[in-house]
């Protein structure tokens, strides 16, 4: 995420434009709170989150600014009478039990364990959102332990009159976690709604067999210790984040439909989710409808100092990028290279940039998500 994003701010700050309509999210499995990178909207957000657990929420609702609002009540995919399963981890406390033949075999084990069982009311997403008058929905969080899925094909109706720009979800690999619908489900329902896949991010369990280390020092608020994400281990869940690619076919009705501030919600999450490139896209495709209301220009040349860590103007940057590379002559040397040792260097090299084996490839990939800190536990 993006944790200074330039354009965000100054749409937020120095513009009126969400104002009136600020940006409306619905956090689905808030325990703890919501999202850090949502704070570079400041006030101008509206947050509903939904959290079962009624002490978490009068918690929450205690230090909540007046934009952010805590219900607790328990949504799913039909209204009616649900278990709710307890775990020992309040964080893995869900509507499906966990399989623990399978976790059992891992490290984080102990964190599914069901320690009670309680009956609770259960609520669609498009029943609440009716008993709150929200119409229009910018976004949505999903963490609810196997029900994400679940709580989506409940409000179907609701989600394409909504028609929410983007979402972001807890997603499993493995049918055998806890029974409920995998990534795959998910991604399949996602995109007959026109929403495409952004990113994905996703952690490693140890067996206990043989544990890696673990990512942190994972505690508990009363300070004891408890395992989870590990540097290695088999692919288990994620987070998935989609959004409405506009500009393809399949989304034409939605964009004649956007509102010009709904296009600018959806370049502000963009540019919030490390996607700067796709809400320079959406600007240049969509300029003739947002300039009579805000300066596009001005827009680009934020994204562009955003990417590049510095002020430059958009158009410099893209000039700058697609200039040709100046060779440079390498001084005259009075000794000559050892031939064979550069050859043998140059060949290996090329042996690594061409392969596609996990075994060179992952290291990479997890030092990039370790820079980037996009961790969680």
């Amino acid at each position: 995420m993006s944790r200074a994003p330039p354009l965000t701010r100054y749409l937020v700050t120095e513009t009126e434009i969400f104002r009136d309509a600020p940006l409306v999210i619905v956090d689905l499995g808030s325990r703890g709170g919501f999202n850090a990178e949502w704070q570079a909207f400041g006030d101008r957000v509206r947050i509903y989150g939904f959290e079962a657990d009624e002490a978490e929420c009068a918690r929450l609702n205690a230090a909540a600014a007046p934009s952010v609002t805590y219900l607790p009540w328990a949504i799913g995919g039909y209204t009616g009478r649900a278990t709710l399963y307890e775990a020992k981890l309040s964080y893995s406390t869900g509507l499906y039990r966990t399989n623990m033949d399978y976790l059992g075999r891992f490290l984080n084990r102990d964190n599914g364990i069901v320690v009670a069982e309680r009956q609770v009311s259960l609520h669609t997403l498009q029943e609440v959102m009716a008993e709150l008058g929200v119409v229009t929905i910018d976004f949505i969080k999903l963490d609810v332990e196997g029900a994400e899925l679940d709580i989506l094909r409940g409000s179907e109706a609701y989600l394409r009159s909504a028609m929410p720009l983007g979402l972001l979800s807890e997603v499993r690999f493995h049918p055998e976690i806890n029974n409920s619908p995998t990534f795959s489900a998910l991604d399949t329902f996602l995109q007959s709604f026109g929403f495409r896949l952004y990113d994905l991010d996703f952690s490693h369990q140890s067996r206990a067999a043989l544990p890696y280390p673990g990512l942190a020092d994972y505690r508990l608020p009363s300070g004891g210790r408890f395992f989870a994400y590990t540097t290695h281990g088999q692919i288990q869940d994620g987070n998935a984040l989609y959004f409405r690619d506009l500009l393809l076919p399949v989304n034409a009705d939605a964009l004649s439909r956007m509102t010009v501030v709904r296009l600018l919600k959806l370049a502000a999450l963009f540019e919030l989710y490390c996607l700067s490139d796709c809400a320079a896209e959406l600007i240049l495709a969509t300029r003739h409808r947002l300039a009579p209301v805000v300066d596009c220009d001005r827009l680009l040349d934020l994204l562009a100092s955003g990417i590049s860590g510095r002020t430059i103007s958009y158009w410099d940057y893209i000039t700058a990028y697609f200039a040709p590379t100046v060779e440079k002559k390498s001084p005259s040397l009075s000794i000559a290279p050892p031939t064979p040792t550069i050859a043998e260097l140059q060949q290996a090299l090329a042996k690594v940039h061409d392969s596609t084996s996990w075994r060179i490839t992952k290291p990479l990939r997890y030092l990039k998500r370790l820079i980037s800190g996009r961790h969680d536990a």
